[in-house]
This record gives structure tokens, C-alpha cells and sequence, in this order.
């Protein structure tokens, strides 16, 4: 007859034997993990992407629960670099409408005067940009958008993250 403290101890062994079989087999199955080539991977590319391809132009907060878009989290991390400037420069003219917005934008943050040069050959731009204003969906031209971004409207909503800017 096996005594008490056998199974518990055999039960132990048998466990360590089980694993020190299975691990092993586990990670040889396992193909090692790779990035896709045309995947972006750094923060910039990332926030680049998503601003270069956006499809409307959002305030800070969205939705019921006031939730941050995508695009406004890119166009802060493009705002704090020490390239943020060059780098609107370059989205300004990849950009979408709704992308060429927010560049316009983190240009008024970053340098005014370059924003007042850049801005004056859209002013007159009837083209219609979907727009989100907290829970309000809508459109308004490109003119009226960058008449606002130079009020600084969109920029200190997109800083402090609160309330989506009023239209007058």
C-alpha cells in the first residue's frame, strides 16, 4: 500500500515532469513575432497615419462621454517634438482636407507666423469638412475651419481637452 505522503510528493513529480515536457515544445512551435514592413512603428509614423488620413475634423471631446479621437491624441504627439513644425509642414501638403486642418492647427500652436503665411492661401476654400463638436456631427467649410483655428479655438480645445469649441 502507497503511504500518505507518496501521492502528494508523486503528484508533485508528476506535475514538474509535465511541464518540463510541454514548455519547451511550446516555444519551439511559437514563429517569432515580426513587424509587418508596411506597418508603421514609432509614435510619429503612427500619429503621421492617422492624421494623414483622417476623415473629419474632431474637437477634444467626443461622443456622450466626451471621449479623445484618435486624431486629436496623434495631433499632440506631434506637437510636443522638437520637429512638430517641419513635421505639419509635411502633412500640410500629404494631408486630407480634414488632416491639412489639424497640420494648420499645430502650426497656429507652434508658430504663429508660419501659421499666417500657410493659412492665406486656404481662407477662401469653399470645400465642405465633416466636423464633430462634442456630440454634434456635422460639416462647415474649410474657410470657416481655419477662421477659427486662427481665433485659436480648435488649438486650446485640442490642449486642455474640454468642451469642443462654440461656433459663433
Amino acid at each position: 500500500m502507497i503511504g500518505p505522503r507518496v501521492v502528494p510528493l508523486a503528484s508533485l513529480i508528476w506535475s514538474f515532469g509535465v511541464v518540463a515536457l510541454v514548455v519547451p515544445r511550446m516555444t519551439a512551435l511559437r514563429e517569432p513575432v515580426t513587424a509587418e514592413p508596411n506597418q508603421p512603428s514609432q509614435p510619429l509614423d503612427i500619429a503621421l497615419a492617422i492624421l494623414r488620413n483622417a476623415e473629419r475634423f474632431s474637437s477634444a471631446g467626443v461622443g456622450v462621454a466626451g471621449i479623445t479621437p484618435n486624431e486629436v491624441m496623434a495631433w499632440r504627439v506631434i506637437s510636443f517634438r522638437a520637429d512638430a513644425e517641419s513635421t505639419f509642414l509635411k502633412l500640410l501638403d500629404t494631408g486630407t482636407p480634414a488632416g491639412q486642418l489639424y497640420a494648420l492647427a499645430g502650426l497656429r500652436f507652434r508658430n504663429d507666423s508660419v501659421f499666417a503665411r500657410k493659412a492665406s492661401r486656404f481662407k477662401a476654400r469653399a470645400d465642405q469638412v465633416q466636423t464633430i463638436r462634442g456630440c454634434i456631427g456635422g460639416a462647415a467649410t474649410f474657410g470657416e475651419l481655419v477662421a477659427e483655428i486662427t481665433k485659436g479655438d480648435w488649438v486650446r480645445d485640442y490642449l486642455r481637452g474640454s468642451d469642443y469649441p462654440l461656433r459663433p
